[in-house]
């Protein structure tokens, strides 16, 4: 919701343009966002709050021959080629009516009650010819609960009229297509949106919903080796993600994941992290290597001796990496996050206790050196006692001095 606040590994943008790796300053090197070949990182991103409408077609209630009056009654002993159909537990305020034929000379289309259908609430005659059809919506009354429709006239034509109900739900993503750096179309996407496990979580109050990629499924065989783009809207709105890299073998390559257990909610937006469950992952091409070791103490002097109360140490793990702009501003949220872990080389360190990165820009672009640090299950403490415990050894019946194997 922040311009320049990216929150996801993989960021996208309302404009091509704004894709980092299209800035001046940049001078063409793309930063390597590396990705498994066949998949797409994990993402999100924030869009205003929006709704989509869906049809679905109502069956009747009750049906039989006969025409609608103008006073709202159901005339069910006249001409036949005339059919009327009654719909019951209506819930919206419209109702949309496909090729619903002219209604009975001097009746009506279509009749609305309330909780009974003594209770006339309206009628509904659009201006159709004697010979055609009426496909549209029909704006109910409120407190509308029947419908009457007069869904076949002979007299009107081939005409078969059908009923539909209207509701609301969270707008879907629409559309995806992947294409090269070059605006090369490598694949579209769009008619596999539902089985490619997208989801999108409405935060009403807060006037945004976030569209969720959790990337568990390797659905783009397409993309070989090289740069590419993702393109993907919702029917309003279009957006394009930053250029990331694909490589067949990800094995050489440090995963760094990072996840909380309910979502986190702050001023430029929200990370969801619950329905649908999602995890925060990056590749970076780097080794952990040649760690630190901290010791602390604290003690007390007593007549010239030194005892120690507390004794800490501690092995810090590091390993360094070269990252543009936005995936600084991510990683910052692997040390707030509730859980973390690094695989590298088969090796996994869980439970990160702590983590922590330090940028320094190079001169030309927009590339920082970064250095990271972690901990994990590596600190060791020990308490003191104040006194050295002296060893006792055990009697037995020879009544020798082996009692006190203090200096043996």
């Amino acid at each position: 919701m922040v311009p320049n606040n990216n929150l996801s590994v993989l960021p996208f943008y309302t404009s091509i343009e704004q894709q980092n790796a299209r800035k001046w300053w940049i001078f063409g090197k793309v930063y390597p966002l590396f990705t498994p070949a066949g998949f797409l990182l994990p993402f999100q991103l924030i869009r205003d709050h929006r709704v989509a409408e869906i049809q679905t077609r109502l069956d009747p209630d009750d049906a039989d021959k006969g025409y609608l009056t103008a006073q709202g009654d159901w005339k069910q002993d006249v001409t036949t080629g005339l059919w009327v159909e009654q719909f019951d537990n209506i819930t919206g305020n419209k109702l949309y009516l496909a090729e619903v034929p002219a209604p009975y000379t001097g009746g009506v289309m279509a009749v609305a009650y309330g909780s009974s259908t003594t209770q006339v609430l309206g009628t509904f005659n659009p201006p159709v010819g004697q010979n055609e059809s009426y496909t549209g919506v029909w704006n109910l009354p409120a407190g509308t609960r029947t419908v009457c429709v007069q869904v076949m006239n002979a007299n009107a034509g081939e005409y078969s009229g059908e009923v539909y109900s209207f509701s609301e739900i969270v707008r879907p993503v629409e559309t995806l297509k992947i294409y090269t750096k070059t605006g090369e179309l490598v694949g579209d996407y769009s008619g596999r949106i539902n089985e490619l496990g997208f989801a999108v979580k409405p935060f009403i109050a807060e006037g945004y919903d976030v569209i969720v990629y959790a990337g568990q499924l390797p659905a783009f065989p397409q993309m070989e080796n090289g740069q590419y783009y993702v393109e993907l809207g919702d029917g309003v709105q279009t957006w394009y993600s930053e250029v990331f890299t694909v490589v067949n073998d990800i094995s050489g390559y440090l995963k760094l994941e990072w996840w909380d257990i309910e979502d986190f909610t702050m001023e430029a937006g929200t990370i969801v992290y619950t329905n649908p469950a999602f995890k925060n992952v990056l590749y970076l091409c780097s080794d952990i290597a040649k760690p630190e070791y901290e010791f602390s103490e604290e003690i007390i002097e007593r007549d010239g001796y030194t005892f120690p109360v507390k004794q800490v140490s501690e092995k810090r793990y590091r390993f360094s990496f070269l990252a543009s702009e936005y995936l600084l501003d991510v990683l910052r949220f692997v040390r707030m996050a509730d859980y973390a872990r690094i695989t590298k080389d088969g090796q996994t360190y869980i439970d990160i206790d702590t983590f922590l990165i330090s940028p320094e820009w190079e001169d030309n672009g927009d590339i920082a050196v970064v250095d990271a640090e972690f901990t994990t299950g590596t600190v060791a403490k020990k308490l003191g006692v104040g006194y050295i415990q002296a060893q006792r050894g055990d009697f037995n019946n020879d009544f020798n001095n082996d009692f006190n194997n203090q200096n043996s």
